[in-house]
Parts: C-alpha cells; structure tokens; sequence
C-alpha cells in the first residue's frame, strides 16, 4: 500500500511539474517619473534594457501564477547639463538599475492578459550632475499590467508599470514646491519558453 501510494504522490508530482515553464526574455523600457501615481510625467522619457526570467505556474487551463527576476534599466537616462539657477525637472540625470520581482498573474494562453505586484531592489544609481542624490528610497514597490501572445515556444509582451513608491523628492528652487518622484515606464518583451 505504501509503495502504490508513494507512486502516486510522485506520478502526481511529476504531472504538475511537467506543465510549469520556464521562460527568460529580454526587452526595452520606455522609462519616466510621475508626480504621485498614475499623474504628470515629470522627466524626459528615456529608454533602457531589461532581461530576466520566470517560472510559470499553471492553477488550471486559464490562470497562471508567474514570479520572475527582472535586471531593469529605468529612471531619466539622458544626460543633461544642470543649471542649479532654473532647476527644471527636465533636467534631471537619474540612472536607475532595480532587481525587480514581479509576482504576476497570467490570465488565458496564446494571447493573454497579465497583472500583478511587483517589489524592487535599487542595485545602482548613476548621475554626471549629482540628480542621483534626490532618491532616498533603496525599495520600489508597483503594480504591472500587459498584455502578450505566444508563437510556439516565442512570446511577446506589452506592459505598463507604475510605481507605488516614492523614490525620492524634487524641490523646484523658482517656487519651492516640492514633487513626489515615482517610477513608471512601459515594456516591450520577446521571450523564449525553455522547458
């Protein structure tokens, strides 16, 4: 009895392991800051690179649950000269580099939605015009949203991310208001389904 019910578990255990994936992809991101979420763009949009890889967890034909860890470029990567006199928001310098976690679910298959949080790690900050003192928040945590299609063992994927995090402050020195920096950015993916 002990022996059939061993196969079991493991026939069991084989099956769910069979249907999980894993993927790895790479990518661009169309990166800026918001005042606050989801509100005015502050900086100049600048592009990135990411790349990363996830494991797909199947919950039945038309739900997955897909963690992942993402190497992300983000922040305004154009650099500016400063001019401390106008201190414009366009100016900054901010060159972000995040380990990100996305915890995202996958809704339908061969074109599919996906959604889910997400929890950043700021690896590096860079500036030539010392913008990169203005984040004081080493943790970003947001929300993703997209969507994707499959061709054979290819995907390709489109998403928004908004921060929920304020990575930062930005004092305008004409009025002395002061802006919350929140990431955000758009993606483009191609992936490749490796198992």
């Amino acid at each position: 009895m002990k022996k059939i019910t061993t196969t079991i578990i493991l026939m069991f255990c084989s099956i769910i392991y069979s249907q999980n994936k894993i993927n790895v992809f790479t990518g661009v991101n169309y990166s800026y800051f918001t005042d606050g979420i989801a509100q005015q763009i502050l900086a100049e949009e600048s592009f990135g690179l990411h790349i990363g890889a996830s494991y797909e967890i199947p919950f039945n034909e038309k739900i997955a649950f897909r963690p992942a860890i993402v190497f992300d470029q983000v922040g305004d990567r154009t650099q500016t000269d400063y001019n401390y006199y106008s201190n414009e928001i366009d100016q900054l310098d901010l060159k972000l580099t995040y380990l990100n976690i996305p915890m995202n679910f996958k809704f339908w298959n061969k074109i599919y939605l996906i959604a889910g949080p997400q929890i950043g790690f700021l690896i590096n900050k860079e500036s030539t015009n010392g913008s990169a003192q203005i984040v004081d928040s080493d943790i970003d945590f947001g929300f993703n949203l997209g969507t994707g299609f499959t061709v054979n063992r290819l995907f390709f994927e489109f998403g928004i991310y908004q921060g929920f995090t304020s990575i930062g402050k930005y004092q305008y020195s004409a009025t002395g208001s002061t802006k919350d920096l929140h990431n955000g950015y758009g993606q483009f993916t191609i992936g490749y389904n490796i198992k």
